[in-house]
């Protein structure tokens, strides 16, 4: 595992961890109503209608919002983690020119009938 794999590890965990974190913060819905955290059910915590609100409703809607946007946080930081960690950086054949020995490449046509290096460098 190279320096960019364990950085995006690194990044990938503290960003799902993140999206956690914001689901299990209460929230106060039009600086009124206080809800509990969505991922505990965003129940109200005061039960007065303060205008055109309505504490259940609103809360219920409200923290389906906060769950959707930290789900979506935590998939795309599981994404590109796993992108990340696919990264590979040439083999040490492939760096010293031994493009014969390199393994893991591809043959890759680049003009008419030529064909390019196998290794994952070119």
């Amino acid at each position: 595992m190279n320096a960019i794999q364990r950085i995006g590890a690194v990044v990938a965990l503290s960003i799902v961890a993140l999206a956690i974190v914001f689901a299990l913060m209460p929230f106060t819905f039009a600086g009124s109503v206080k809800c509990g955290p969505a991922l505990l059910g965003s129940k109200p915590r005061t039960v007065e209608s303060v205008g055109l609100t309505q504490p259940a409703r609103d809360c219920a809607r409200t923290g389906t919002s906060r769950l959707a946007v930290s789900g979506v946080m935590a998939i795309l930081a599981v994404a590109a983690g796993a992108g990340i960690s696919q990264i590979q950086p040439p083999g040490k054949d492939c760096r010293e020119g031994r493009h014969g020995d390199c393994h893991g490449g591809w043959p890759a046509l680049i003009g008419a009938r030529r064909l390019a290096c196998q290794c994952s460098c070119h």
